[in-house]
Order: structure tokens, then sequence, then C-alpha cells
């Protein structure tokens, strides 16, 4: 028989709330009790085989017992078509949300019921109340226990109890007659007979431990189940505070990228009107039109930016699971990209990879090459030079299955004011600093261009990846930002839920740009 999952479907296990009906369900589908006669017919023919060849003028009845094999036999092959024909037209996705649908109930009951009254005619040729064999209405009494509605169950054990206690009262009385012993040749057992010993023991084991065999399968489906619907609900609960925190962004959002969007075209369309009325002097007609031209590539810019955030915000976070990112070359790639950058303003860019080499993380290499850009530009864009601009690459847990490679981004630049860094209501993750449009004022003091878009991108690349963001600032000290994915050698979540919270800050810690550590260096 087989002990598998083969044919049950995930939505049977994780919907509905009776679990013992799910597992019914899944048992008939299966046809594990059809089986299981099967079997037991099949070792019945071969004892009474085995008593007629070995022991002659048996006075038991072997036509009578196989009359009732045969009859449990064609109700086997009864109960398998009604099976074939009831779960084809429920379907294959029917599954217990308040119990087993009406017909699976009528089938399991008429099972155990037939059961019951052939396996009571079987102890009536093989000792009757005197046979071990009794031990099966235990067995089946296990069984509706563990599956069927408390009073379906109660009416079974009525059903058995009625059915033996005729048979033991049926031969008390002599009203069943004549006896036959369990062992062929002799009317009553004595408690010496060898043979009757070893077949008592090996009767009684059948039963223990066939009980055992059927009540731990269905108690590990229970198991099984629950366990999936412990996970399930967790997902669900993380899902509703990302589906909440995704909508209150999303409202923040849509209001601020109107109002941004809004400044730029303003500014454009009052000084396209002064050049059109004349009012702007014609010396003055280039200036006024570099302002117009500065403008429109900031509109372009923020376009842009949006345009890679809806990207990264629309795609499906479980391409993240098939995908694979090489670091080590990202880095040194975008690092080369920057030096003229770096280089025009008098910056040390460097970047520092373990000797041992650095593992493919688990994100999308496009995503990973927006995330690391976004914060390399910011490094180099709100550092004045001189200074220093390091990023860092280290393997976490090397070699083990929750293995991760942290990327750092560290700079001499003005610092992150504190109030960015904290969230208003105190729940990590909703750090102002990675909000849209959002800037600092000593940012916009200095008159540093920027959109505010990048670190958006930044988290909902690591969030939809499952890493983790740490933040280092203090004012006028420079900053730190770490993300962290997974590698391709972890294990993959069994269920990726996009993780809102997966922002790490730390307030007033002083960032250092790093020393380069043991390993493969580059400096542009």
């Amino acid at each position: 028989m087989k002990t598998g999952a083969t044919g049950e479907h995930s939505s049977a296990l994780l919907s509905g709330d009776d679990p013992r009906a799910a597992a019914l369900v899944t048992l008939l589908r299966l046809h594990w009790f059809i089986r299981l006669r099967w079997v037991f017919l099949v070792a019945a023919g071969a004892a009474l085989a085995l008593e007629r060849l070995l022991v002659g003028g048996t006075p038991r009845p072997l036509g009578a017992l196989a009359a009732v094999l045969a009859v449990l036999g064609a109700a086997n092959i009864g109960w398998s078509a009604w099976s074939h024909v009831l779960f084809r037209r429920l379907g294959a996705d029917q599954t217990a949300a308040a119990g087993p649908p009406r017909p699976v109930a009528l089938l399991a009951n008429a099972q155990v019921a037939v059961d019951l009254l052939l396996l009571t005619c079987i102890l009536r040729f093989s000792g009757g109340a005197e046979s071990p064999m009794a031990m099966f209405y235990l067995f089946h009494m296990a069984i509706v226990a563990l599956l069927l509605r408390r009073w379906q169950a109660l009416l079974q054990g009525l059903w058995a109890l009625l059915l033996y206690a005729g048979l033991v009262l049926g031969e008390w009385g002599g009203w069943v007659a004549p006896h036959y012993g369990f062992l062929p040749g002799r009317a009553l057992a004595p408690r010496g007979d060898t043979r009757y010993v070893v077949a008592t023991l090996l009767v009684v084991a059948c039963g223990i431990f066939g009980t055992l065999y059927f009540t731990l399968q269905i108690v590990r489906r229970l198991e099984l189940r629950e366990r999936m619907l412990r996970e399930a609900i967790a997902a669900l609960q993380r899902s509703q505070l990302a589906i909440q925190d995704l909508q209150r962004r999303r409202s923040r959002f849509m209001q601020t990228a109107a109002h941004q969007l809004k400044s730029p075209l303003a500014v454009i369309q009052t000084l396209t009107e002064l050049i059109r009325s004349r009012v702007v002097p014609p010396e003055e007609i280039p200036r006024t039109c570099e302002k117009v031209i500065r403008r429109c590539r900031e509109g372009i810019a923020q376009v842009s930016e949006l345009l890679t955030l809806a990207r990264v915000q629309e795609a499906d976070p479980v391409r993240h699971g098939r995908a694979e990112a090489d670091v080590a070359a990202l880095v040194a790639d975008l690092c080369q990209r920057y030096k003229p950058v770096a280089d025009e303003k008098q910056i040390e860019l460097s970047w520092h990879l373990p000797q041992e080499g650095v593992p493919r993380a688990r994100v999308e290499q496009r995503d990973l090459g927006d995330c690391l850009s976004n914060l390399i530009e910011n490094a180099l864009k709100y550092t004045p030079g001189p200074g220093r601009v390091t990023v860092n690459v280290e393997v976490l847990g090397r070699g083990t299955d929750g293995e991760s490679v942290a990327i750092s981004v560290s700079d001499t630049g003005i610092g992150i004011a504190p109030d960015l860094l904290r969230s208003p209501d105190g729940a990590p993750g909703h750090e102002p600093i990675f909000d849209p449009f959002r800037r600092g004022n000593n940012a916009l003091e200095a008159g540093i261009p920027g959109t505010g878009l990048g670190l958006s991108i930044v988290r909902e690349v690591v969030e939809q990846a499952g890493g983790r963001i740490r933040v280092a600032s203090r004012l006028c000290e420079g900053a730190t930002f770490t993300v962290v994915f997974p590698t391709t050698r972890a294990a993959a979540p069994s269920v990726r839920v996009r993780d809102t919270r997966a922002s790490e800050v730390v307030v007033g810690s002083r960032p250092v740009a790093g020393a380069p550590a043991a390993g493969e260096d580059g400096r542009a």
C-alpha cells in the first residue's frame, strides 16, 4: 500500500476547518481501505488453502468461509467503482471545509458497516466468541474514531457491539450452532495447546500493529495538515501587514509623485510664457532656456526612476527564488562605471571582496544592479570632495543553510538627519528615509539635485528578495548602507511574502568607510 501523499492536492490540505474530514477524503480518494481488503483476501485465501492441504477432514466449513470472502471481494469491487464515480463527480479539488460531502461520508460509513458484518460472519466459522480475531473490531473502532464524526462513530460502535453480542449470545444459547473451533479439529482449544497460543498471538499482534499503523498514518496526515495550516496562517498574517503597508505607501506615493512632477512642469510653463511674452530680455533668453532644459532633465530623471520603481513593485517576488546574481562581477562593474564621477569630485572609490570568493545571491541581476547603483550614486552624490566611498562585500554564515552575502556602501559625506531614521510610530520598516521623494534638509540646503526615489527602489528590491537593510549614520560624518541577500546555497523559503519591515536602522552609530579587508581590492 502507498503511504505517500500521491494524488493529494495542496488546496485540500490548506483549506477547511475539519482535519479529520480532510484526512477521510484523502484516504478514500487514495483507496487505502480497498487495498487493505485485497491484502486481507489474499492472506485469508492462502490460509484456507494451506489448511485444506495440511489438515485433512477438517470440520471447518471451508465453503462457507470461501463464500464470505467472495462476498467481501465483490463488495470491494463495488466500493472501488463507487469511489471512482464519486470522486470524478466531485472533482479533483474537492475539499472538506465544514466536513466531508454527504456522499463521501455515506461511502465511508457503508464500508465500515459492511466490514463489521462480514467480520462477524468470519468469526462465526472460525471460533466464534473464542476467536482472537475479534481484535479487529477494535481495529475498525480506531479508524472510525479518528475519521468519522462523533455520532457516526458511536453508531458504528453500537453496530459492532450488536453484531458481536448476537454472536456470543447465540452460541451461548444454542441459537448459533454448531460451534466451530478457531483451530481445525478442536471444538475448544485448551490453554496448553501450543498451536492455539501461537495462532492467538499472531492474530492479536496483527490487530495491534494494524491499529497502530493506520492510527499513526492518520495522525501523521493530521499533523502535516496542522503544520501547513499554521504556516499558511502565519503567511496570511504577514501578507495582511504587507498589504496594509503597501496601500499606505501607494496612497502617499501617488500624492507626492503628482506634487513632485507638477513643480518642474510649472517652472517650465512659467519660463516659456515669459519668453513668449518677450518679458525676458534677448540677452537673458539663453540662460532662461538653460533653466528650462535643467528642469526638463529633472523631470525626465524623476520619470525614469518612477518607471524603475514601478517595474520593481509590479514584478512577481517569486522570480528572485529562481534567479542568480554574480555579486562580485556586478560590484566591480558598477565601481568601474562610477570611476569618472569619483575622479571628478576627488573621491577615493574602493571595493573589497573576500579572498575565498563570493557565492551568487538569490536575487535578479538587474534588480540587484538597480539597488547597488542607487547606493553608490547616493554615496558619491552626498560626499563632497575630497572624500572616500567604500564598497565592501562579506559572506555571512558561510557553509550553512542560512548563508547570505552582505554588501556595504560607506561614505564620508553629509550624513542623514536622525529624524529620517526614526519611524514616527516606532514600528521597524517605516523609517522616512525610505519613503519616495523624501530627502534630508541638509541635502536640500546644499542644493544637491536628486529625486528622492533611490532608497525606495533599494528597499523594494531587498524586500522582494527576502533580504535585509541596515543603515548607520551620523550628521556630517557619513553613512553606511548594508544590504543582505540570501545566497543560492541558502534554503529557499517555502512561502515568499514581501517583508515590509526589512530595514534595520542604527541611529547615532558612526559609520566607517572601511579599511581594505584581506582580499581583492579595487580602486578608482
